[in-house]
């Protein structure tokens, strides 16, 4: 690799690169520009690959807390609600007035194509053709003009009639010198070898440049989008550790919550349910206001977006930062 970002290097400075006539050069930008687009289709699909296995590994987190959510709420907390409930104390309804968010398409920038480059010696070799049909109906037109020979009855007849003629007049005649059919041949020959060549030569050398500048193009292109993927990639990383630890929160009020149920159903059979001059016993209201405490912590981190335009939310970090600190409080006033 560092082979090729030093020619890109070399490549980038040199922008204004002479005609060359040499086919060895040209055949060295032709490799040159088919590495640098084959280089850069390897690290498009490189990346394109490991943002698939990260929006894979995102995905089952998603459902993985989306699971977890339904299941806590649904059960475990509906019951702290009911429990609540009957002991007198409301429970605050802590969803968010904004929809919940939890998306990464957003965030990841469209995916790059990178195109093969031909070497342009097809379409050389059919424009060589076509320059060769030219030079020989130009020598056709030329000696015929020269030895009044009618081109409109030109035929494949007067051809075979005149050819003998118009070649002498090619091999020597055309220099008032005395002709020969073989030289005229030969000329004839040469000449049609010599723009094929040439128009072949031209095609492949302004391709060559061109198939340069456009491989370049790509190799920068793929390593920007290779640069801007990284960052998505690390982004979306972060909503996964955050969908992580917000399930490992969720497990963890589970089994707090779990625990304070079954105790309100205690203070319920033994003490009853509330009523304006009930009053319970002072363990019993600590109960209820430390439930009420766990609740609220694990339902605004339930209800609040875990994504915003694709990114992580600081609001929900923040969430489960204090579901965090409320968590670690709650057990060390259990075992402290």
């Amino acid at each position: 690799m560092e082979k090729i970002e030093g020619g890109v290097q070399r490549i980038m400075m040199d922008e204004d690169m002479d005609f060359i006539d040499s086919t060895e050069s040209t055949k060295n930008k032709i490799i040159e520009a088919q590495e640098l687009i084959e280089s850069s289709k390897e690290l498009v699909d490189e990346v394109d690959f490991e943002v698939e296995e990260c929006k894979v590994c995102v995905s089952k987190a998603a459902e993985d807390f989306d699971t977890q959510k339904r299941i806590f709420i649904n059960e475990t907390l509906k019951v702290s609600e009911e429990l609540l409930e009957k002991v007198g104390f409301e429970c605050a309804n802590n969803e968010s007035s904004e929809p919940f968010e939890l998306s990464i398409d957003s965030a990841f920038e469209g995916n790059l194509s990178i195109d093969y480059i031909s070497s342009g010696r097809f379409t050389g070799m059919i424009l060589a053709i076509i320059a060769s049909g030219l030079t020989l109906f130009g020598w056709i037109y030329l000696a015929s003009q020269k030895l009044n020979i009618p081109l409109e009855n030109l035929s494949l007849k007067a051809i075979e009639t005149n050819i003998n003629t118009v070649l002498i007049w090619i091999g020597g005649g055309i220099f008032d010198m005395e002709g020969h059919a073989m030289i005229g041949a030969l000329i004839i020959g040469f000449s049609i070898l010599l723009m094929a060549w040439f128009v072949y030569a031209i095609r492949v050398h302004f391709k060559a440049h061109k198939n340069l500048r456009i491989a370049k193009r790509a190799y920068v292109e793929s390593k920007e989008y290779s640069l801007s993927q990284d960052e998505c990639k690390k982004e979306i990383l972060k909503v996964d550790g955050h969908l992580r630890e917000s399930i490992v929160s969720i497990e963890n009020f589970g089994i707090i919550l779990n625990e304070q149920n079954a105790i309100l159903k205690r203070v319920v059979h033994i003490e009853g349910i509330a009523s304006e001059d009930h009053r319970y016993h002072p363990n019993s209201t600590r109960v209820m206001r430390e439930t009420q405490r766990v609740m609220k912590s694990i339902e605004t981190l339930l209800n609040t977006s875990i994504t915003k335009n694709g990114k992580l939310n600081l609001e929900s970090q923040k969430a489960l930062s204090i579901s965090k600190a409320v968590y670690e409080d709650f057990i060390a006033r259990i075992y402290g």
